[in-house]
């Protein structure tokens, strides 16, 4: 049974899925997202610091916790590659810090309409080496469009060769940028968070590509790192999940799939108990063994 907290979520939720529909210009991006930010707000916590990083290579924030140790996480925003932000999602990157004990770096990745494919992948592999230069061990959380840039970074690193991350979590990952799978028919009344079937998001000149850095399901997943992924029941980017776990199974990579019942894409955003647990579950799924 579902906590009042996750039925009010459920509700507001809906208040955000009426506006998708919106034309995608520049305005009403620029709109979601102060709207995002200004809907997020949130006061550090004692023991975390935050420290924001702008370079012409790498761009932001930092969450520092006292206790120092030689692994990190890069944390990945969602937002269909346009309307994310660092700042709306300050709450659940310094949980996740929080819940890991590991200090975390967000990426403030390049979007639609300011740039388009592979600007945000461009980011995330250099906010990655950036990373590796300070810490021994990196893990990586990504939540949707986030989740699908945490797999097409580790994808793209194995193609060169270089460092993997320790293990990645992945909640409510999007594999397929066409979205034709059949939960995104079948769920669309179902998902009170996001509309299912609908076109491809304009960041991708081509979303028709077979590019794995476009869309993962057509990544090669042997010798990937041990994998968390998590996921709404209810929601139209289910089979994504389901079809993620196929693969990873089907290449020996170490995986773990739950799917919440009864709950919707990104739930993990709103603070309820549901959230917490899974947090929790994602904080020591996380833990990497440096002995």
């Amino acid at each position: 049974m579902l906590s009042k907290a996750a039925h009010q979520a459920i509700d507001i939720a809906k208040t955000i899925k009426v506006h998708q529909s919106d034309p995608l210009t520049p305005a009403n991006i620029l709109s979601a997202r102060q709207g995002a930010d200004a809907g997020n707000p949130f006061d550090m916590p004692a023991g975390v610091k935050l420290e924001a990083v702008t370079t012409p290579q790498v761009k932001g924030e930092w969450y520092r916790l006292a206790k120092k140790s030689t692994t990190a996480l890069m944390f990945l925003h969602g937002g269909a590659y346009m309307t994310g932000t660092v700042k709306s999602r300050r709450w659940l990157a310094v949980q996740l810090a929080l819940k890991s004990g590991y200090e975390t770096f967000s990426v403030d990745y390049r979007q639609y309409p300011e740039a388009q494919h592979p600007a945000a992948q461009n980011d995330v592999e250099a906010a990655y080496a950036y990373m590796r230069q300070h810490y021994s061990h990196v893990v990586v959380f990504g939540e949707s469009a986030g989740a699908s840039l945490a797999l097409t970074l580790t994808l793209s690193l194995k193609d060169q060769h270089k460092p993997l991350p320790d293990k990645v979590s992945v909640f409510s990952p999007v594999i397929s940028q066409l979205n034709l799978l059949t939960s995104e028919f079948t769920r669309q009344e179902r998902d009170p968070m996001l509309l299912g079937a609908g076109d491809p998001v304009p960041y991708f000149k081509d979303p028709t590509s077979k590019s794995p850095l476009v869309s993962p399901i057509y990544g090669d997943y042997t010798n990937f790192p041990p994998l968390m992924i998590n996921c709404g029941t209810e929601e139209v980017k289910y089979d994504d999940s389901v079809i993620l776990n196929q693969l990873c199974q089907s290449s020996g990579v170490p995986v773990i799939f739950k799917a919440w019942q009864d709950l919707f894409h990104v739930f993990v955003l709103f603070d309820m108990p549901e959230t917490q647990l899974v947090l929790q579950q994602i904080g020591d799924f996380l833990q990497v063994d440096v002995a």
